[in-house]
């Protein structure tokens, strides 16, 4: 079997650097230049005439996001390989950059792994699911009952064979995982049984750490958004805004995003849920862009430092 010299790997890797830093570059120049004018207008016109605090506040909200994200993830680890808060936050802001362009940001499952050695990357992977599926979970909770609130409130009719067409393919999914959970997955070695054992091994305290850490992080979220909507003019009640975000927030999760559909897909269930109360799609699409540049762009931008400064760890 043919090995790749050291130099080799050396060029290899600058190369994947320029080619993860001009995708990322280019897939955030191409979402903002695809942005309505008109919500890039109203939203710099408000910022000019806004108190210097509530500038502040978003990016303080943006930090916090991530602040939690990071500390989550430093948490997840601990078991494995004890890191740094700083540690965690350049692998979290790395894995970001080099994932932004990926559907639904599954880069994010090859990049982490490689700060750490060989014998570990299947575990990292691991404890990345978990991360994903304690955030997936929160946004479930708050989100189902926004959702029936939403379509009780509003009226919105629903064919009686969605939801049981969602519950039979839900029921379908648990018997299949139960009867194949022996059965290796898409990575060598790993098989449905293995994970949730491994899983079970995470220590009790650690899973309600992250556990809170998703739901803290998820209100700071919603109320970022909310906030936002404020800012932008829109007059709407917070116990009115409450559903509506929730269940935004849930539709959009479950939704598939590719590179060219992100901004779309999430400001289109956003504009869609919201036109029910009222609201003019204009300070929505706002509110969806402006929290994706606080909560994607910029620490993604941030990250590209990690990412040429990145170096994997060798067997």
């Amino acid at each position: 079997m043919m090995h790749l010299s050291n130099k080799s790997k050396h060029y290899g890797l600058i190369a994947l650097k320029v080619l993860i830093l001009t995708a990322t570059f280019w897939f955030i120049f191409d979402r903002l230049a695809d942005t309505n004018n008109q919500t890039i207008s109203a939203f710099t016109n408000q910022m000019k005439d806004a108190d210097l605090l509530y500038i502040l506040l978003f990016f303080f909200m943006a930090i916090l996001n991530w602040a939690m994200e990071i500390r989550k993830w430093q948490l997840l680890v601990q078991p494995l390989q004890q890191i740094s808060f700083k540690s965690s936050m350049q692998q979290c802001l790395a894995s970001l950059t080099a994932s932004l362009w990926t559907p639904n940001r599954l880069g994010e499952y090859g990049v982490k792994p490689l700060f750490y050695s060989p014998e570990k990357r299947k575990k990292v992977m691991l404890l990345k699911l978990v991360s994903n599926t304690a955030q997936m979970f929160v946004t479930i909770l708050f989100g189902i009952p926004g959702l029936i609130y939403f379509l009780n409130q509003y009226g919105v009719a629903v064919s009686l064979w969605k939801p049981i067409a969602i519950f039979i393919l839900v029921l379908l999914l648990i018997v299949s995982g139960y009867y194949f959970r022996k059965t290796q997955l898409i990575v060598k070695g790993l098989s449905l049984q293995k994970i949730i054992k491994y899983v079970k091994n995470i220590p009790g305290a650690i899973k309600l750490q992250v556990f809170l850490l998703s739901v803290l992080r998820y209100l700071v979220f919603a109320s970022a958004f909310y906030l936002i909507l404020l800012f932008l003019g829109v007059e709407l009640d917070l116990f009115k805004a409450i559903p509506l975000i929730t269940a935004m927030y849930l539709l959009a999760s479950v939704l598939p995003t590719f590179i060219f559909l992100d901004v779309a897909i999430k400001g289109g269930v956003a504009i869609w849920i919201f036109s029910f109360a009222g609201v003019d799609e204009l300070p929505v699409l706002g509110a969806a862009t402006a929290m994706w540049v606080l909560n994607f762009v910029i620490p993604a931008l941030i990250g590209t430092y990690y990412v040429v400064k990145f170096k994997p760890v060798a067997a």
